[in-house]
């Protein structure tokens, strides 16, 4: 017999939750309602920095006794001054990283130097002549189709002057909407909940804003906490690289890009080290294979303390998932929605996971 026979009953509003779900996919999807999407852009941007700066205010406001809006001031200061600190000390070495990834890629366009690293990485016994031409031609094709295309975007990037220029108003109308409101935060909450409750039954309205709790918490936990994480793995890798560089004859190429890399792959919880490892190696590869063997090393032995040492510290068990439902979790939020589904889809799961075990507990055995 249920203990809480009055509570609310989410498992009657499960076509509900379909429906949502298969609205908010067909959102999602690329083409679909983009113009509704660009029109509130700023609001959006505005939310997410509202969201996201909100508990640095906070701790702020509380640690050092200042005003809220003094607090607030603080925040941005910080904010912007991260921003500068890392466009002009990490932002030019990932952007020299990657010229000399793409002139390495045009130097390697001839079948001796290509030979010469199939060499290294096949026995040639194992091979025969014929397949190593085959595999010469599809290389040098897909070496020049990806040089090719790193350009083209390159080419792009800076041919979009127009949208840079919209895009950098884009964020400062969204900074300058989210400091009023971050000003102005302390009403937000509250009225928040009395709009919930002027406009649903007592009963869903609890329902709604126990999930809107937990949805926060666990939201704040695990994307905050996987920011920091990854900030720490990244300069890890990089400086890991720096420091092999400079106590062996190994010259492992593009550290900053490689710690970037990493870093940034590393907010998907399991599968993200891996997809990122994968192109490093790739990368390495046109210094040699003992470079490469080098920097896979440096990548698991940090992507270890990562998990054994550092997220442990941070996160602590923030999202209370097993890796099983971590990796499933991936899987289906990527599927759906991409890589936006997959950095979202842990602490989503979290909150669906947290429900139904109160549900089951709730539930006595004959």
């Amino acid at each position: 017999m249920n203990k809480n026979s009055n509570n609310f009953d989410p498992y009657k509003y499960i076509p509900f939750v379909i429906i949502v779900f298969l609205i908010a996919k067909f959102i999602f999807t690329e083409g679909n309602l983009t113009w509704f999407i660009t029109s509130f852009k700023s609001l959006i941007f505005a939310s997410i920095i509202i969201y996201l700066l909100s508990p640095v205010v906070r701790i702020i406001k509380v640690k050092f006794k200042f005003q809220h809006t003094l607090s607030v001031l603080l925040t941005y200061f910080i904010v912007f001054a991260f921003i500068a600190l890392f466009i002009m000390l990490i932002v030019p070495t990932i952007i020299d990283s990657i010229n000399l990834l793409v002139k390495n890629i045009k130097s390697v366009s001839n079948s001796d130097e290509i030979s010469n690293l199939i060499n290294r990485l096949f026995v040639m016994n194992l091979i025969s002549p014929e397949q190593i031409d085959l595999i010469i031609s599809r290389l040098q094709e897909s070496l020049v189709n990806f040089s090719s295309n790193i350009l083209s975007v390159s080419t792009q990037l800076i041919s979009s002057i127009t949208n840079v220029i919209s895009n950098i108003a884009l964020i400062l109308l969204s900074l300058f909407m989210a400091f009023y409101a971050l000003r102005d935060s302390e009403e937000i909450s509250p009225k928040l909940k009395k709009l919930v409750r002027a406009f649903l039954p007592k009963k869903y309205a609890d329902c709604t804003l126990r999930i809107a709790k937990l949805t926060d918490k666990a939201l704040k936990k695990f994307l905050i906490g996987k920011i920091y994480t990854c900030i720490i793995l990244g300069l890890l890798v990089s400086i890991s690289i720096y420091m092999v560089n400079l106590v062996s004859p190994l010259k492992i190429p593009y550290a900053p890009l490689m710690g970037f890399i990493i870093g940034i792959t590393n907010i998907i919880p399991y599968i993200g080290p891996f997809i990122g490892t994968v192109p490093c190696l790739i990368f390495a590869l046109f210094s040699g294979f003992w470079e490469t063997i080098a920097l896979l090393i440096i990548i698991l032995v940090m992507q270890q303390v990562d998990n054994i040492i550092i997220s442990p510290r941070i996160l602590g068990n923030s999202v209370g998932l097993k890796p099983f439902w971590v990796v499933a979790s991936v899987t289906i939020g990527g599927s759906f929605f991409g890589a936006f589904g997959m950095i979202l889809a842990v602490p989503i799961a979290s909150v669906i996971l947290t429900l139904v075990m109160e549900r089951v507990d709730a539930v006595d055995l004959d």
